[in-house]
């Protein structure tokens, strides 16, 4: 069975861990989750004031209710166009990882930005100095896990994001190779502003069972070994012909089932994370995930 966890501020704000645990191991117990922590519990220190003994009751208070943790949020803007504020953030994601033991978790994840501060759409997202400073960036976090034998994970997204196709996330782990780098893959962030395309390039409201096992099998033919955790989630095309890629999961177009049997097949076994979720119906969705 499929260690199916949820990203923890899908469930709503808090005042502590134990009233966040409370809540997740009432809809399952054990769970893993996906923690940003001052997302979920605004009243949290800040990550300049983390230290070792707060975060490590962080994770105490967690497990309490057989609570843990799979992913550590540090989402920033690798790309961030002011390098001042670039590498703050990049401070701040150094800080997740050298307190990964305390967090019980070694993976810290993020995704790649774009050359806007908000990571809106700019063309020059695309341009070859944009990359470049990804490269860079990804070569400090990376080597900031290998000092702290943690896991630096990325996250492609189609638009607007600088690592937006799979020829791209190729190119990024082709050039580091070491283990401390991983990739948390989100299919539907990856799927293209239009959708799936057809085998002879159109594209449908519903894409063909075809055309999404292709998409698929190419994604996981290409990085499926790099993965260390799955987000789970849902989309439709919008009137305009664009994705809309913010629904819970099974309440969309794709065809999660074929992507499950893609998974057993490949002996692909990392925690999947939903997003998007809607509490009131987690039961009934974690159920008919079960049944892929």
């Amino acid at each position: 069975m499929f260690n199916i966890g949820f990203r923890a501020h899908d469930f709503g704000s808090f005042n502590s861990a134990s009233e966040l645990a409370k809540v997740v191991s009432e809809v399952k117990s054990p769970a893993v989750i996906q923690l940003a922590l001052n997302k979920v519990i605004p009243t949290a220190k800040k990550w300049p004031e983390w230290d070792e003994e707060y975060i490590s009751s962080i994770r105490d208070d967690l497990a309490k209710e057989d609570v843990s943790v799979a992913v550590i949020g540090c989402y920033i803007n690798p790309v961030h166009p002011d390098e001042d504020e670039r590498k703050k953030q990049l401070t701040r994601f150094k800080r997740s990882l050298e307190l990964n033991k305390a967090f019980g978790c070694r993976i810290v994840g993020t995704e790649t930005g774009s050359w806007t501060p908000k990571i809106t759409y700019s063309p020059e997202t695309y341009e070859e100095h944009v990359f470049e400073a990804l490269l860079s960036s990804i070569d400090y976090m990376l080597n900031e896990a290998i000092k702290n034998d943690a896991i630096c994970a990325i996250e492609p997204v189609a638009f607007p994001h600088t690592m937006c196709t799979v020829e791209r996330t190729l190119r990024v782990l082709n050039k580091f190779q070491d283990e401390h780098l991983k990739l948390i893959f989100d299919p539907i962030n990856l799927v293209p502003r239009l959708g799936i395309p057809e085998l002879d390039g159109s594209y449908r409201a519903i894409p063909s069972e075809e055309a999404q096992a292709k998409y698929i099998n190419t994604c996981l033919d290409a990085f499926a070994l790099r993965i260390c955790a799955l987000h789970c989630k849902d989309y439709v095309l919008s009137e305009d012909g664009h994705k809309k890629g913010d629904l819970p999961v099974t309440t969309g177009i794709f065809r999660w089932d074929l992507f499950f049997k893609e998974l057993r097949k490949r002996n692909i076994n990392v925690p999947i994370l939903l997003e998007n979720h809607n509490p009131k119906t987690l039961k009934e969705t974690l159920a008919t995930l079960n049944k892929f």
